[in-house]
């Protein structure tokens, strides 16, 4: 009796690390490019030692790994199960063999077979056809009509290809013999006032200046944007003058962009000068303010001088 209890213990430990280290594919057979799923599973002592493999792109030749599952732990009084899940593809055909996990000198997953195929397609003759290759289809599979406006097709295709080449030829001479005469003038291009702002402002708010602590530099440069922006916009030195003589000039504005200028260039004067304080509201609407204006105040036809 007691013989058989220690049978039965072998077996039943020989069965335990034989299959509690598993490497399951969904299945063995998929098309190019198809996914499949690997589940990689192992029981280990609660103090037992491991290393879990750190999957790179690929688990093997012409294998990748799409995406990786979270490595999952389950525990109970004196075992541990780790699992993960990988989704695999692979683009080339063929027989590709997944060799072992290995996570100790004593526990290593199976290795599995991976069959990769090709996309095939059949004709009325029963024909296999691989859709893969480009000799698909012979003369004899089209009408005499279908043939005909293919070749008129491919008369189009190369007349258009000729014309473009001849084209570029008148082109290309024509440049050259106009700057060899020095005739071809390069025109100037005008970037308008408010599109340079509207820039600059876009990239003062990814810099994050105030969120980093830098409140006076912030102010600073929403005052300089502006002050530049009104000085080509408006034909006026505003970077030299106070805030009292931009708001004086600009008179001509409807009051509640007058206003909104006024208070934009007052705040930033009292962060740079004063060194006053402001919240986190006050920053993101300055900004938001500094915007609005300019979209309000723009000439489209307007040119940088």
């Amino acid at each position: 009796m007691n013989m058989k209890k220690i049978i039965l213990l072998l077996t039943t430990l020989t069965v335990t690390i034989c299959f509690s280290q598993k490497a399951e594919l969904d299945t063995s057979d998929i098309l190019i490019g198809d996914q499949i799923q690997l589940n990689v599973s192992s029981i280990f002592e609660i103090n037992e030692k491991y290393n879990w493999p750190l999957f790179n792109d690929s688990v093997f030749e012409k294998v990748e790994i799409i995406s990786r599952g979270e490595i999952v732990e389950t525990k109970n009084d004196s075992t541990i199960l780790i699992s993960q899940k990988l989704i695999l593809t692979s683009f080339d055909s063929g027989s590709y063999y997944i060799p072992p996990f290995i996570f100790n000198e004593y526990k290593k997953t199976n290795g599995n077979l991976l069959n990769v195929n090709t996309i095939s397609i059949t004709d009325s003759n029963n024909k296999a056809y691989d859709i893969t290759s480009y000799k698909i289809g012979t003369t004899e599979d089209f009408t005499e009509e279908e043939l005909a406006e293919i070749r008129r097709k491919r008369w189009i295709i190369a007349g258009i290809i000729f014309a473009t080449l001849f084209l570029g030829f008148i082109i290309y001479y024509l440049l050259r013999k106009y700057k060899k005469d020095g005739t071809i003038l390069k025109p100037k291009i005008i970037i308008p006032a408010h599109v340079t702002a509207l820039n600059k402002l876009q990239k003062l708010k990814k810099e994050k200046l105030w969120q980093k602590g830098e409140l006076k530099e912030y102010y600073t440069r929403i005052s300089t944007i502006i002050r530049e922006y009104i000085e080509l916009q408006f034909e006026f030195n505003a970077l030299e003058l106070p805030t009292r003589d931009i708001v004086s000039h600009l008179k001509i504005l409807p009051e509640n962009e007058v206003k909104m200028l006024e208070s934009i260039l007052k705040k930033a004067d009292n962060i740079k000068y004063a060194k006053g304080l402001s919240l986190d509201e006050e920053n993101k609407l300055i900004i938001q303010q500094s915007v609005e204006f300019i979209k309000k105040t723009k000439i489209e036809n307007a040119s940088s001088k």
